[in-house]
């Protein structure tokens, strides 16, 4: 017996989240996720999934991408995320990944210095052009939707990808003493992201563009909000109205403590939606409370929680989040992030069957 069997039968209706997306009241709180990691499926799915071939024909993208939809077409989403492989070149560490087999590893960006450190640095790196970047896993899912079932349309954010090119502490001192080449390098980046957006803006079924650009950390953000206002914000805007204008939503994943900017995302910027919570910084109630009238709140159940807490305790945060945030409308149900690897997947289902309850289909 699978661990989806007693979940309600799917009826996928994308209107759902367009409804909060415009911050008004579905007819009842959706699903939303930024991502499942690949393990925790295949526990749901009780057998591995099915892996991406080197250099895939299209008949195995669609194979490989059609499995993943149907699991979050079975668990409840209206939508799927499809995202822009941007081959950018960065300094990168890695290390065995202790919460799955010991051959995995994890990698992350190089904080101190990156492959940008001067103005022949920036000269002589390989930018990736439009035909560089890669939509094929994106085409081949929107290929295998469901009925009632539409995509949004990802990228990596402005300030995420500057600071792995030359490292964050190079940014950052490079901020007070080379301004010229920060603005360079993140404009370069920001024209990048735009021209993959406007590829995903061509795209009929994907209705909203949705960009991840964690800006914060637990007190603060990382940058001055000045400087945000000054290099990053703009081209969120920029973003935004694209979206806009090719009548889509413009949704921000950003991490971290950003209050300090949260007027110029709504008012400059003009993000429909805000996602990624933590407890610790602001528990979700908290935004939906302070912000909730001017725009849309995803997710929330913090990541920690769903790591480490028993699925009792897990069902009793996701019902106070739903009591809290739900009935006003302008929200979606997830975790606070993501659904890491090292989420048990019984603890993420705890969450997802606590949703199903509360909206009356469990």
């Amino acid at each position: 017996m699978s661990m989806l069997d007693h979940l309600p039968k799917p009826d996928p209706d994308v209107e759902r989240l367009k409804t909060v997306f415009r911050n008004a009241k579905p007819d009842r709180v959706p699903l939303f996720e930024l991502a499942i990691a690949e393990e925790v499926l295949a526990e749901l799915n009780g057998q591995p999934l099915m892996p991406l071939p080197p250099d895939p024909s299209t008949a195995d993208l669609r194979a490989w991408a059609a499995q993943r939809v149907m699991l979050w077409h079975r668990l409840g989403y209206d939508y799927y995320r499809v995202r822009v492989d941007i081959p950018f070149v960065r300094n990168l560490h890695a290390t065995a990944d202790t919460a799955v087999s010991g051959q995995a590893q994890r990698q992350w960006a190089d904080e101190g210095a990156g492959v940008i450190q001067t103005r022949e640095d920036f000269e002589r790196y390989p930018w990736p052009t439009r035909r560089d970047l890669g939509f094929a896993s994106a085409e081949a899912t929107l290929a295998c939707l469901p009925s009632g079932m539409q995509a949004i349309g990802f990228s990596g954010g402005v300030l995420e990808w500057a600071t792995a090119l030359m490292g964050l502490e190079t940014f950052m001192l490079a901020l007070h003493d080379e301004p010229d080449l920060v603005r360079d390098v993140v404009d370069r980046v920001g024209q990048i992201i735009l021209e993959a957006f406007e590829v995903f803006s061509g795209m009929p079924e994907i209705f909203a563009l949705w960009l991840g650009d964690d800006m914060g950390f637990k007190t603060s953000t990382l940058i001055s909000p000045q400087h945000l206002r000054e290099y990053i914000l703009p081209w969120h805007a920029r973003y935004a109205e694209l979206a806009h204008r090719t009548g889509r939503f413009f949704l921000l994943h950003s991490c971290g403590h950003v209050d300090a900017v949260m007027p110029d995302l709504i008012e400059t910027v003009h993000m429909d939606a805000k996602h990624s919570f933590e407890d610790v910084i602001m528990p979700v109630e908290r935004f939906k409370e302070r912000w909730g009238s001017r725009v849309a709140v995803l997710g929330g159940v913090d990541v920690d929680l769903l790591s480490r807490a028993t699925p009792e305790r897990i069902r009793e945060r996701t019902r106070a989040i739903l009591d809290r945030c739900g009935p006003a409308g302008g929200y979606a149900c997830g975790s606070g992030n993501s659904v890491a690897n090292y989420v048990p997947a019984a603890h993420y289902l705890a969450m997802v069957e606590t949703v199903h309850q509360w909206n009356g289909r469990l």
